[in-house]
């Protein structure tokens, strides 16, 4: 995923969702299974995905203790596994293409990962 199409999407749905966007990501941590294997950390600041999105998945990364979601929050960066953080970003782009919300671009990048492109 390209980090405008990233940065697009945090910032619609920090948009869109509102105070709700923090019981979203809630929901897509709760929903992650992690697969077996090694995947390299992503670290998350608040300039890529806004300050809204950064504190919203702070906040819901703080909500409860998870089995398979592992995070290190360093004070200007919030460390993930490459899979969960692909994970949360499609799970949102998604969620705004079935809602109607999101742009072409963001549209036809979800398209282009469906079928495999």
């Amino acid at each position: 995923m390209d980090s405008t199409i990233t940065t697009e999407i945090w910032s619609r749905a920090s948009a869109c969702c509102g105070d709700e966007f923090v019981h979203v990501l809630s929901g897509l941590l709760d929903e992650y299974d992690r697969k077996p294997g090694k995947d390299e950390p992503v670290r998350i600041t608040g300039e890529w995905i806004g300050s809204d999105g950064y504190l919203s998945l702070l906040a819901a990364l703080n909500a409860k203790s998870r089995r398979d979601v592992r995070y290190y929050e360093h004070g200007w960066h919030i460390e993930l596994r490459s899979r969960l953080w692909a994970h949360i970003c499609r799970g949102i782009q998604h969620r705004l293409v079935m809602s109607g919300m999101a742009p072409e671009p963001i549209t036809e990048d979800l398209l282009a990962f469906d079928i495999g492109v």
